[in-house]
């Protein structure tokens, strides 16, 4: 009988201790992929707003990714090497990119886009500017944000874990590339 009652208190310690534990300190494999990633928009003055799950269409539907809030025109890059499987403009996602990785299980979405940058079957790299932020499609009304997107096979999955803890890609205005590229000429005479 004491055997039993001190393998019951042994078992219950153990649960309470675990239940202390922060689940931040596990590394989980979405951690681990998104340390490998690039955050999907340039620059440091975005902020992700609305979140897997939010309420949509007066709760009849639910939203199946995140939305990243940056000013109209920032730069949108590619979470990871891979290829511009679909480009394309649809009532929903307004103009959109469908991003394929040939080492990754999963196919990054990208949709509210102002522009595309990219053709379909082009191949790109990590941190490459793909889009502009815009605010295309059914969000005409709303104000300018990527809408950030994860299917494996045909379901779609929380994006959040991708790029949480993704580094952010300096984002580079199209007159510091004019300027840098003026600069490489004048060097190469």
């Amino acid at each position: 009988m004491k055997k039993q009652a001190l393998l019951l208190l042994l078992a219950v310690v153990s649960l309470v201790s675990m239940s202390f534990r922060d689940p931040h300190t596990r590394k989980s494999p979405a951690r681990s992929v998104s340390r490998t990633l690039a955050f999907p928009v340039a620059g440091t003055k975005s902020h992700i707003r609305d979140k897997w799950g939010a309420s949509r269409g007066g709760g009849i539907r639910r939203h199946k990714g995140i939305d990243i809030h940056a000013r109209k025109g920032t730069p949108v890059v590619a979470v990871c090497d891979g290829v511009i499987v679909t480009r394309d403009h649809t009532p929903i996602g307004g103009n959109t990119l469908w991003l394929k990785s040939p080492n990754q299980s999963w196919t990054a979405y990208y949709a509210h886009l102002d522009k595309q940058l990219v053709r379909e079957g082009q191949h790109v790299k990590k941190g490459q500017v793909i889009g502009t932020v815009g605010n295309t499609g059914n969000a005409r009304t709303t104000p300018s944000h990527l809408h950030f997107g994860v299917t494996q096979g045909h379901s779609w999955v929380n994006p959040l874990p991708y790029v949480k803890y993704a580094p952010k890609v300096a984002a580079v205005s199209p007159a510091a590339k004019k300027k840098a590229s003026k600069k490489s000429r004048r060097r190469s005479r």
